[in-house]
This record gives structure tokens, C-alpha cells and sequence, in this order.
């Protein structure tokens, strides 16, 4: 068995972008977590986290999750 292209397709299966609230403050939510940082800026607002969290507690399976991430990470990149 091919491994890695299992393993691509179980994390493809959770690339699927989300239309929530959290996505459409992620900068708004970031800007304000980052307000007077000084250090490494957050990437990701605590609101995605805690909606990954969910997602995987819940109803996706771990290569799944790792999908939603992805997509999303890539899709905010400058």
C-alpha cells in the first residue's frame, strides 16, 4: 500500500473552508491579539483554535482536522 498517498487523501478529505464568524474576524480578532506584542505575532486568533478543537473533539478525525488546517492556513497567507 501506497502510505503517503493514504495519507494525503485522509488529509484532503478535511480540506473544506469554513464560512463561520471566525473567519470573517480572523484579522479583526488578530490585530487586537497582537496589539502591543513585542514578540512572534499570532498566526492563528484563539477563536480558530478553539473551533479546531471542537471540530476534532466532536466529528473529524485527526488527518481531517490537519486538512481544515491547512486550507485555512494557506488561504491567509499574504
Amino acid at each position: 500500500m501506497k502510505w503517503k498517498r493514504y495519507n494525503d487523501s485522509l488529509i484532503r478529505g478535511g480540506q473544506i473552508l469554513l464560512d463561520f464568524d471566525v473567519i470573517g474576524n480572523w484579522d479583526i480578532e488578530l490585530e487586537e491579539m497582537n496589539k502591543n506584542k513585542e514578540a512572534r505575532k499570532f498566526v492563528y486568533p484563539d477563536s480558530f483554535i478553539r473551533l479546531i478543537g471542537y471540530m476534532r473533539a466532536y466529528f473529524l478525525p485527526y488527518r481531517q482536522t490537519e486538512g481544515v488546517v491547512k486550507e485555512h492556513a494557506f488561504a491567509k497567507l499574504p
